[in-house]
């Protein structure tokens, strides 16, 4: 007796692998969609964790830490300048993120680019990273200052991809009023006459200091602020507003030149940029975290970010 032996033919098994090849690629877009739900649920959970501490540390301090501590200093090389950045509202919430440990090696009498702190600013705090940022274990420079010029040689430092609004903020009217913060000393909560929840605490500014237009790195770093892109710094930001590629800047506490229309995942030298798909995220001052649209008006970004501009906020 003839045995039938059954399998196969080529044909039925290219079917086959062009079916499974059809299934893969219809499911990898929503894997990466969920992948990408998942990151900005964690970094919502970062904006919501930095305001409970604010709030922790007004508690106790009786107001909000302050965006930056200035000052003289002595830098790793002996040298002494007059007025430096010191720190930042960073390391002054260490001990209400649960980082007591880290506190406790971080001397907060002396500067974060001194050298007792070296081994301190190198520590990856997870809460201060945006998970969907490239790079997110990156090492980046240190200055004591803004520019490229008061960078420390050598000394590096872990990343932050979160900020705060400091000095005062304007309209593309020419309106000026407070941003949320003030330097060196706490900002009692009853300056916040627009209203905690109309008023952003902190926001995303990601992948600093390499520099990025509309999701496209660039060949250089930036080229303000780029010592200013560790967790320890000041991570004080002004915003700027761009043009549509990103490539031209209009700084917000200007004179009466014309904003230009872009501020949200522009360009990250300075203002709100993130890797979420049509937005970023900001913490507001009482607690809350909202997902503002690149399609989000300028003079209304700007709004959001004053304390006592008694601007009319509708939030997206």
């Amino acid at each position: 007796m003839r045995v039938t032996r059954r399998g196969f033919t080529l044909v039925e098994l290219l079917v086959v692998i062009a079916i499974i090849g059809i299934l893969i690629g219809l499911l990898l877009p929503a894997v990466q969609q969920a992948r990408e739900a998942a990151r900005r649920m964690q970094c919502t959970n970062n904006l919501k964790q930095v305001g409970l501490a604010f709030h922790n540390y007004a508690d106790v301090h009786k107001g909000f830490p302050q965006s930056r501590i200035t000052g003289p200093a002595t830098l790793p090389d002996g040298t002494s300048v007059g007025n430096a950045v010191r720190s930042g509202w960073p390391t002054a919430i260490l001990p209400y993120i649960e980082q007591g440990n880290l506190n406790d090696q971080y001397d907060h009498n002396q500067p974060f680019f001194a050298t007792v702190n070296v081994t301190a600013i190198k520590t990856v705090i997870p809460m201060f990273i945006c998970p969907s940022t490239p790079n997110g274990d990156r090492s980046v420079p240190v200055g004591y200052g803004p520019t490229d010029a008061q960078l420390i040689s050598g000394a590096t430092a872990a990343p932050g991809d979160y900020y705060v609004r400091l000095q005062t903020i304007r309209n593309s009217q020419g309106a000026v009023a407070n941003a949320g913060f003030d330097s060196n000393a706490a900002t009692r909560l009853a300056k916040f006459t627009d209203g905690l929840s109309n008023t952003v605490l902190a926001g995303e500014v990601a992948a600093r200091p390499q520099l990025y237009y509309k999701r496209q790195a660039q060949s250089g770093q930036v080229t303000t602020q780029q010592g200013w892109s560790c967790w320890a710094g000041p991570q004080a930001l002004r915003l700027y507003t761009y043009s549509p590629d990103g490539t031209q800047e209009q700084v917000d506490t200007a004179g009466s030149e014309t904003f230009y229309s872009c501020v949200i995942n522009c360009a990250n030298k300075m203002g709100i940029y993130s890797f979420h798909s049509g937005g970023a995220n900001v913490g507001l001052c009482d607690g809350s975290v909202r997902f503002l649209p690149e399609s989000t008006d300028v003079d209304m970004v700007m709004a959001m970010h004053t304390r006592d501009g008694q601007e009319v906020i509708t939030w997206p």
